[in-house]
């Protein structure tokens, strides 16, 4: 399965100069996510491809940086690109990432869940945010806000916790 930060740096390979100019102007105005912020102006211009990818993963994780990444090549008119890029992304999709919609709702009893998450993949504050929701669905997509920036072992370890429960 090929990493984010490979599939990142392919498809910024794929631009010419002017296209690559444009993804990296774009880069400073695309709407992102609460909690992220855009990397600096004076830092982005400087850097080649190998360095943005870093820095895009650096700043937005692989995870969203793959979205952000795909939202930029569509911003600017480079529409095949990024669904070259979304394909090559789905293709190493993590279950968990593709059931997440069945996860929201079929899961009926999330407390056994989180009691084996909380402490190795969320912090105390996460699974009390999660707990204080109230319903069900609502602490599932709680969980899932904090999920989208998982790594795979973080992702496993929620998909055991849901196997044991």
């Amino acid at each position: 399965m090929p990493r984010g930060r490979d599939l990142i740096l392919k498809a910024l390979d794929n631009l010419n100069e002017d296209e690559f100019k444009r993804f990296k102007n774009k880069l400073l105005t695309v709407p992102l996510r609460d909690g992220y912020c855009h990397i600096p102006r004076g830092t982005l211009q400087a850097l080649d491809r190998v360095d943005l990818t870093d820095k895009i993963v650096s700043y937005y994780l692989e995870s969203y940086g793959l979205k952000v990444t795909v939202q930029v090549l569509q911003d600017i008119g480079m529409r095949e690109e990024a669904v070259t890029l979304q394909q090559a992304a789905g293709a190493g999709i993590h279950f968990v990432d593709k059931h997440w919609t069945d996860f929201i709702n079929y899961v009926i009893q999330l407390d056994p869940v989180l009691d084996k998450l909380c402490g190795n993949v969320l912090n105390e504050e996460q699974c009390q945010e999660v707990r204080a929701e109230d319903t069900n669905l609502d602490k599932m997509r709680k969980l899932y806000s904090f999920m989208e920036d998982w790594d795979l072992s973080r992702k496993d370890l929620f998909l055991k916790a849901l196997k044991e429960t």
